[in-house]
């Protein structure tokens, strides 16, 4: 697995602090590389971190994410996986509330699904709702706040339009290209990345 290195990190974070950020990646598989990435960068700046795990992405990859992350990482890290027998708000306030340095939630999609499974508004609003006081608390407390959706497999206007509300309500939307051998993110509105991109090899294979 790959290891992030200080100068990497710290110029891939620094245009993402205090706001909220949703990558786009192209499936399940390739999150891999991006998460492990993102974990990499954030071990690397010494930041506490809360990940909000809505489909147990990370509690089931957990040995192949961490294996390479130091222990004071860990340690001062939080794992919320929401519990079925609980209502799905207890957990995203837990998400909200403890002291950290970065919230990153993966995923939106299973986030929306959970949201929309109830009597109540519909998932799309009360997700957006959620990710813009993850944005004030961002501006609020200079955090880093990352999300994950996956892109819609279709190319239809529906999927199109789903994809972007899941990701609308961000101060940021960054896309992910991830290869075997590298990812590449882009958003136009980073200007602290050269040309709105950053690179970064892998020397690890990003499906397992």
């Amino acid at each position: 697995m790959s290891v992030t290195t200080h100068k990497q990190a710290f110029a891939f974070l620094r245009p993402l602090r205090g706001r909220a950020s949703v990558f786009i990646v192209p499936s399940r598989s390739r999150n891999s590389s991006v998460a492990s990435f993102l974990l990499g960068c954030l071990a690397e700046s010494r930041t506490s971190t809360v990940i909000f795990d809505t489909s147990s992405f990370y509690g089931a990859n957990i040995s192949a994410l961490t294996q390479s992350l130091p222990k004071d990482f860990l340690q001062q890290s939080t794992l919320i996986t929401p519990p079925d027998d609980l209502p799905l708000e207890d957990s995203m306030t837990a998400a909200l509330t403890i002291k950290t340095g970065a919230i990153l939630i993966d995923d939106l999609n299973a986030l929306h699904y959970l949201l929309s499974s109830g009597p109540r508004r519909s998932g799309t609003h009360r997700l957006f709702a959620f990710i813009r006081l993850l944005s004030y608390e961002a501006r609020l407390n200079d955090l880093y706040v990352f999300g994950t959706v996956y892109k819609a497999e279709g190319d239809s206007a529906t999927d199109r339009a789903t994809k972007r509300s899941l990701s609308a309500a961000a101060d940021l939307q960054v896309s992910t290209e991830a290869r075997s051998d590298g990812i590449t993110f882009r958003c136009d509105e980073i200007k602290g990345w050269p040309n709105s991109r950053f690179s970064t090899p892998l020397y690890f294979d990003p499906s397992t």
